[in-house]
Parts: C-alpha cells; sequence; structure tokens
C-alpha cells in the first residue's frame, strides 16, 4: 500500500469514528431526550456506549493518522522511529494535529462522565465533538482560509447529525421493543432532515469553490470522485426517505436501514479518497 492509499485508509477510520462521535450526542440530545419517559431507560445507557467507543476510536485513528503522515514523509521503514514521529508531531502539520488529539480526548472525557443523564456532560460531549469538526480542517484541503474551513466543517457536522445519529440509533435500537424503536426513528426525522440539509449546502459550497467550472467534474479525477460521492449521497437520501415514511407509518425500519448505512460506508472511503486528490 502505497502513502497515498494508506493515508486515505487512516482518514476513512477516521470519519468513520467521528460520525458516531458526534451523532451520539445528538442522538441523546436531540431524540431520546425528547422522549422521556417513552424511551427506555436502557437506551441512554447503549447510547453513551456508542459516544464513548466511537470517540475513543477518533484518538487511535489519530494515532494512526500521524503515522501515516510520518510514512508518508519519511518512508514506511523510517515511519515507526521516534524520531521521526517527534518531527512530524513538532512540525507545522502535528501542532495542527494536536488541537484535533485534544478535541477527541475531551470528547471521550465528556462521554465518560456523562452517564446518570448528567446532561452539563452530554453537552461538553456535543461541544467537543463540534469542536473536533472544526479542529480537522486545520490539516485539509481547507487549511489556512478561514472561509473555506468554515464550509468543510459545517459539511463535517452536518452528515455527523445524519449518518453519525443514524448509525447510533442502529446500534442501540434493536434491543429494545419495536414500538419505542419506532418512536425514536421518528424523533430522529428533523434530526436527520437538518444534518442532511447542513451537508448538502455546505458540500454544494465546497464543490463550487473547487471545481469552478462544470466540466471539471468529468475532466478530473477530483470531479469525477466527487461525482461518486454525490451519487452515493443521493443513494442513503433514497433509503432515508424511505425509512421515514416507515417511521411516520408506525413500521420499523429493517433491511432499508442496513443498506443506508451500506451506502454511507461508501460515502465514508469517498470523502477519504477526495481527500488525497489535487482539486482543479
Amino acid at each position: 500500500m502505497n502513502a497515498v492509499a494508506t493515508e486515505a485508509a487512516t482518514k476513512a477510520i477516521l470519519y468513520a469514528a467521528l460520525l458516531p462521535t458526534v451523532g451520539a450526542s445528538a442522538a441523546f440530545l436531540f431524540v431520546a431526550a425528547r422522549l422521556r419517559p417513552q424511551a427506555p431507560a436502557s437506551v441512554e445507557s447503549s447510547i453513551r456506549r456508542v459516544g464513548l467507543i466511537a470517540a475513543s476510536g477518533v484518538v487511535v485513528a489519530l494515532a494512526l493518522r500521524a503515522w501515516a503522515q510520518a510514512d508518508a514523509t519519511f518512508g514506511l521503514a523510517d515511519s515507526f522511529s521516534p524520531e521521526s514521529l517527534h518531527t512530524i508531531l513538532t512540525s507545522r502539520w502535528g501542532l495542527r494535529w494536536d488541537w484535533q488529539l485534544l478535541a477527541a480526548v475531551a470528547c471521550t472525557i465528556a462521554y465518560a462522565g456523562s452517564g446518570g443523564g448528567r446532561r452539563v456532560a452530554w453537552f461538553a460531549a456535543a461541544a467537543s465533538g463540534v469542536a473536533l469538526c472544526v479542529a480537522l480542517t486545520l490539516t485539509g484541503h481547507a487549511s489556512g482560509d478561514p472561509w473555506r474551513m468554515t464550509v468543510h466543517a459545517m459539511h463535517l457536522t452536518g452528515g455527523s447529525l445524519w449518518l453519525g445519529t443514524l448509525t447510533t440509533l442502529a446500534l442501540v435500537t434493536p434491543s429494545i421493543d419495536a414500538e419505542s424503536r419506532v418512536a425514536l426513528f421518528r424523533a430522529f426525522s428533523p434530526v436527520a432532515l437538518a444534518g442532511a440539509g447542513l451537508a448538502a449546502a455546505a458540500g454544494a459550497t465546497t464543490a463550487w469553490m473547487y471545481l469552478g467550472a462544470v466540466d471539471q467534474i468529468w475532466q478530473t479525477p477530483y470531479g469525477r470522485t466527487l461525482a461518486i460521492k454525490v451519487i452515493l449521497v443521493a443513494c442513503v437520501a433514497v433509503c432515508g426517505l424511505v425509512n421515514w415514511r416507515r417511521a411516520d407509518a408506525g413500521a420499523g425500519q429493517g433491511r432499508v436501514v442496513a443498506l443506508e448505512l451500506l451506502f454511507a460506508a461508501a460515502v465514508i472511503v469517498s470523502t477519504a479518497v477526495l481527500t488525497e486528490l489535487e482539486h482543479p
């Protein structure tokens, strides 16, 4: 695996962990908390567990990102040496990476202390999750441009509200009764709509900033990869529409949620690849 593929793989792992890290706090604050006392007591602890595992996963993914950066700079043979890692972590990239790690650790601590319905801890988890989305823009395409960083942070936050909350609910609802499951997904619908709208608006703005012309969509690797991502997002949206109608009718989600998450995973992979391509 070459250095570019390694970096794309570590970013895919990072994004996969990021989504439920932000989504778990949204699942509690905007979905489960609204249904008290209708939602089973076990739902809160399950959501907390998802958030804690996901936030810990972000910490691990960030460590992998630091190693991937060392691999890209010094080669695989020297990427594990303390000297190489020290050079990377004290570089301009590393000093920006520090903020990402700090936000991820803060989020992990907040989830660890959120048991017993401590709303302060849940709000801290939400705030540090959004801070993590902002910090991730410090080392990407948008780095150094406040406007682009803002749009990228909005894109990550919106996607996390949508797909991260969905992932969280998909993980915690199989163990509860059907009536509560339907109620949770019904309460999730406005969160999904808000997150999807924010992600779509920010994504369209990003595409306009980076492509510059319509013909760049099919004439450049960046444009073609972006087109694939848009198609995959559309597939996620169609599945989401089906899920919303089923929840509104009081029916279970079943395999449609699994298909939606499968498409979401493909979106994550395409996004990771996109970040490694030079935009026009």
